[in-house]
């Protein structure tokens, strides 16, 4: 077996293969050390193992490189590759480093920018654990922001210091994601170590599978293009803060997505349920389910969502529920009246790409606005017509072309970039919708579109600006209102384009008469 294991390692290992592997085991070796930290083994112990995983799992992946993927990268031009390389050893750099602030948070120097206070204290997991114990011993708390703050909160919640802690903005069946977490441990620093290793190991394994499943020219460019998308600052940033969107929201619900496309409805229904109760923007794509009357995949999905809900309130018991219903805090979320006190600070209105933040940013400029709440809620009411008229539209754009006969990795890759477009867009329904990981949404589809589009140097040069600008940030208000705009309409015109199909132009044919084709020109 061993045998049999190198000389198909050797007989399939080249530049290529060697550098995907490089970039997987980069990225999961360090995950494979925290878990071998948190056991209490030696340092050199953990050290010796962790060497002795890295080379097996080199050893097991790089064969398994498709070859198709390979050529896609071998194919490009030196400039190209060169890049592609460098791309790959920064991403392991970066998050070699970065693991070192994971297990220890007064480590800053470690910290994606020791300077930036927001990435260094933020930590979203301590909202999410906070939420999951108030739940059990004040669930009369559970939405009262100012119990998180008080100076009694460690009384009752675990310490998160030297971070600070967030509250806990999510629906009551959210709850049942940390509460699983604590079964593990109560020591926060020991669970951010814990959904740090989760979260990096799942999103990268359920890209990789994507990209897989689309298979193709399509599926290589998108999986030699995904470690630019895990440089992205984006990608980064939210690895850093623990943010559930990327594992929930793109991940989940895009992976549920191709469950349904392998009538796998159970398995996808649960994950595009769960991806709903934790953010409750994924719910659009029941919208495109049901315009292509996909009744299965919907029901199984509302069956889970009931599921989910019937649990939290077995675990919780009804105080969170009733909260958050009767007392009327789902619809101060939805309004933006819970996010005031996020939107009255300056860096906050910046990063909040939000069609509702577009107000608060005209008062930056220096427009008069006076309460920017009335025209945020109609902007983003006009902005949710459009998604619900393109998210019906590409439904019923697919659906027809599917029905037609087509299929094949374009038309995969199709469906997934609409997916991710239409996700990102809907993320951004929210009142506060934050820069930091609801752009990896864009980040991703617009590797998915490198595969797709049909342009030459112009497209290329095109599209490489517009992946700049949205996975870079500056605090500078034109700036964020560029950016969000790239993002806007990006997600709206590669939905559509992706939707109407993306085939390249048939070449004229060669056995035509030369001057008939010249008189035809």
């Amino acid at each position: 077996m061993i045998s049999r294991t190198w000389t198909r390692f050797r007989g399939s290992l080249d530049y290529y293969a060697a550098m995907y592997a490089v970039f997987v085991v980069g990225i999961l070796i360090p995950v494979v050390m925290i878990v071998l930290a948190l056991t209490g083994l030696p340092g050199p112990v953990t050290a010796l193992l962790g060497i002795l995983c890295a080379a097996v799992l080199f050893v097991l992946f790089a064969p398994t490189v498709p070859a198709e993927w390979r050529e896609v990268v071998r194919s490009k031009p030196i400039v190209v590759r060169v890049l592609w390389s460098v791309a790959i050893l920064l991403v392991v750099a970066v998050l070699a480093r970065l693991t070192q602030f994971i297990l220890d948070a007064d480590n800053v120097d470690a910290s994606l920018s020791a300077d930036d206070d927001f990435l260094v204290k933020k930590t979203h997991l301590s909202g999410y654990i906070s939420g999951a114990m108030m739940a059990e011993h004040e669930p009369g708390s559970l939405y009262d922001r100012h119990r998180y703050e008080s100076p009694q909160a460690d009384s009752v919640l675990p310490s998160v210091a030297p971070q600070d802690r967030d509250a806990y903005l999510y629906p009551p069946p959210f709850l049942l994601l940390p509460r699983l977490l604590l079964l593990f441990s109560h020591d926060f620093a020991t669970l951010r170590a814990l959904w740090y290793s989760l979260y990096v190991a799942i999103v990268l394994v359920a890209m990789f599978a994507i990209a897989r499943w689309i298979g193709g020219r399509q599926g290589a460019v998108l999986a030699a293009l995904t470690p630019v998308v895990w440089i992205s600052l984006p990608t980064l940033a939210t690895l850093q803060i623990g943010n559930i969107h990327v594992l929930v929201l793109y991940v989940g619900a895009v992976g549920a997505m191709v469950l349904f496309q392998l009538r796998r409805n159970i398995f996808g229904g649960a994950a595009l349920a769960l991806a709903i109760v934790a953010k409750v923007s994924p719910a659009i794509l029941l919208v495109y389910l049901l315009v292509q009357r996909r009744w299965r995949p919907a029901v199984w999905t509302a069956a889970f969502c009931g599921l989910y809900s019937a649990a939290t309130l077995a675990i919780f018991g009804w105080e969170p529920w009733r909260i958050f219903l009767s007392d009327g805090t789902w619809q101060r979320l939805a309004s933006g009246e819970f996010h005031q006190f996020v939107l009255v600070e300056r860096a906050n209105q910046l990063v909040n790409y939000s069609p509702f933040g577009l107000p608060y940013k005209a008062e930056i400029i220096g427009w008069d606005i006076g309460d920017p709440t009335g025209p945020a809620r109609l902007i983003t009411n006009v902005y949710t017509l459009l998604l619900l008229i393109l998210v019906a539209v590409t439904a019923v754009r697919i659906h027809r072309r599917v029905a037609a006969g087509a299929q094949g990795p374009r038309l995969r890759a199709e469906q997934l970039a609409i997916w991710l477009a239409v996700l990102t867009l809907g993320s951004f329904r929210a009142p506060f919708g934050p820069w930091v990981y609801i752009a990896v949404g864009a980040v991703w589809m617009l590797a998915v579109y490198a595969g797709l589009m049909r342009g030459g140097a112009r497209t290329v040069a095109l599209l490489t600006v517009a992946w700049l600008v949205v996975a870079v940030y500056n605090e500078n208000v034109y700036f964020t209102l560029v950016g969000q705009t790239v993002i806007y309409v990006a997600c709206f015109v590669v939905a559509w384009r992706a939707s109407a199909g993306t085939e390249p132009d048939p070449a004229p044919r060669t056995d035509e008469p030369q001057a008939e084709r010249v008189g035809a020109a």
